[in-house]
């Protein structure tokens, strides 16, 4: 993958305001609404507050919708003849997926950091620095399978229902992952689906830095799976696509 390309890449991301402000934004105010909601309905005897439970979710969320969209706009790219242009120079399926997985990645980033700066400083959730750090940091690495998942989109929909299929998909993996409402507090079938969804592993990396009893091994390998997959998905979309032209 050539650095221009990537360079490229970032700054037609970076074009587009909207989508900036919305992944920053509406992560952030969710968290701060989410947290209203569950401290008014916790408990007096759960051991933690209500911001630090809901913090490795809303966290999550972020990751999750950030990736997702800046993936979703290479449907532009092939509406607009873009790709065909980028398949008559060197540039292998494999590179695509890199330099267009990178961008969602980075894009991804602040996120979680925006969540964890209101956590904070708004809500008054105490960690320790290195757990501060491991959070973000676990939660963002964690969530390449989701601007991987984000392309497949992107991939294989229309530019006229991509937009309804990118909602039907982040929120069918919030829901199973747990984000909005703990699973068990549901009914039974919506933890064993959950168990299948890059959401719940993602979240479950999350907990796992402020949260006792979860397992970081099984998230991570669930994820690294699910990166694999989809990525294999995308680059045989990409190279077919190659063939038809």
């Amino acid at each position: 993958m050539r650095v221009g390309y990537l360079a490229l890449e970032v700054r037609r991301a970076l074009r587009n305001p909207g989508t900036l402000l919305f992944v920053l934004g509406f992560p952030g105010g969710f968290y701060l609404l989410e947290a209203l909601i569950f401290e008014s309905q916790m408990p007096e005897n759960v051991p933690y507050p209500a911001a630090l439970i809901i913090l490795p979710a809303m966290a999550a969320w972020g990751v999750l919708l950030a990736g997702m969209l800046v993936g979703t706009q290479v449907v532009n790219e092939r509406a607009s003849g873009w790709q065909r242009q980028l398949r008559l120079t060197p540039l292998s399926g494999t590179g695509y997926l890199v330099g267009k997985a990178t961008v969602g990645m980075l894009v991804a980033l602040p996120p979680p950091i925006v969540v964890a700066v209101l956590a904070a400083f708004v809500r008054g959730v105490r960690l320790e620095p290195l757990t501060w750090l491991a959070l973000v940091a676990s939660v963002w690495i964690g969530g390449l399978p989701f601007a991987i998942f984000g392309l497949l989109i992107g991939q294989v929909s229309g530019k006229g229902n991509v937009q309804e299929v990118t909602i039907v998909a982040m929120l069918a993996v919030a829901i199973f992952g747990g984000v909005f409402i703990p699973l068990d507090s549901l009914p039974q079938w919506f933890t064993y689906v959950g168990h299948a969804t890059p959401g719940y592993w993602l979240v479950e990396l999350a907990r796992s830095v402020v949260l006792p009893g979860r397992s970081v091994p099984v998230a991570a390998l669930a994820l690294v799976g699910w990166a694999v997959i989809l990525a294999a998905a995308v680059t045989y979309r990409y190279r077919r696509d190659s063939g038809r032209n």
